[in-house]
């Protein structure tokens, strides 16, 4: 028994370990996408309600947010910014109770408020473990794990902008993302900190946005259920992808010393 008890203790201990600063700066990012990937599946079970995608959706992104909290609050290079970790869990607490409420307009318009609330809570703690990690390819990470934010935030607009919840918010930030998501594109293409297999990932994120946007300008001449199919589909492309590029830049920092 006590040599199965140190076991898991040695376990443990190498767990935590290998949480690296670039592996919480990454995490940290995840927590901002989630808040909106969730909202957008809450309303799109509104717009979709026999849609069992949805529901899936969003239970594991409930699921992946609380653990992601977890392993961030035991992450013990961060302790300085503990007090900001503790703000983003209020705000989750805040944001969760209103998931359990039954899908209505009132309740997703509520939610789709709540998540702006939380991703500012999540986008400063970012930050401060940018600050604390000190390094040139910290800030980079951010800004991949910002796009993976972009991308469900703008799925979330645009599915808060058809279900008719906060119509006109979600309008102006819809344009405002994709906006934003094509600059942040280009700010991360002209690093010279960039490896050959980074640039190629930013390239299909290119393309992917410009797929993307056809759809946003009505430029597809398909029926609602298809173009909801077509925009939430290309959406998870640009999140995958840029997951994967951001999984890239945390293993650049990881492989330096700090500044």
């Amino acid at each position: 028994m006590k040599l199965s008890a140190v076991f898991i203790l040695l376990i443990l201990s190498l767990d935590v370990a290998a949480f690296s600063m670039g592996d919480a700066i990454n995490t940290a990012g995840r927590q901002r996408m989630l808040s909106q990937r969730i909202t957008q599946a809450y309303i799109l079970q509104g717009v979709q309600p026999d849609a069992e995608r949805h529901q899936k959706v969003f239970a594991r992104s409930i699921l992946d947010f609380k653990k992601n909290h977890e392993k961030l609050s035991k992450f013990t290079g961060a302790q300085k910014i503990k007090a900001q970790l503790i703000k983003v869990q209020r705000e989750w607490n805040a944001f969760e109770l209103i998931t359990r409420q039954p899908v209505s307009k009132e309740s997703a318009s509520e939610l789709f408020k709540r998540s702006n609330s939380l991703l500012s809570a999540a986008h400063t703690y970012v930050v401060q473990l940018q600050q604390l990690a000190n390094h040139n390819s910290a800030e980079l990470i951010n800004i991949a794990g910002r796009q993976r934010m972009l991308s469900q935030r703008i799925a979330k607009n645009y599915a808060a902008t058809l279900w008719g919840v906060s119509p006109e918010a979600a309008e102006t930030a819809l344009h405002e993302d994709l906006s934003e998501y094509s600059s942040r594109l280009n700010q991360l293409l002209e690093s010279p900190l960039n490896t050959p297999q980074i640039n190629s990932n930013l390239h299909k994120a290119k393309d992917h946005l410009s797929y993307a946007s056809r759809g946003f300008e009505g430029n597809m001449k398909i029926s609602e259920k298809r173009q909801i199919q077509v925009i939430t589909g290309t959406t998870d492309l640009m999140l995958r992808n840029m997951n994967i590029i951001t999984g890239q830049y945390a293993e650049l920092l990881n492989a330096k010393k700090p500044q």
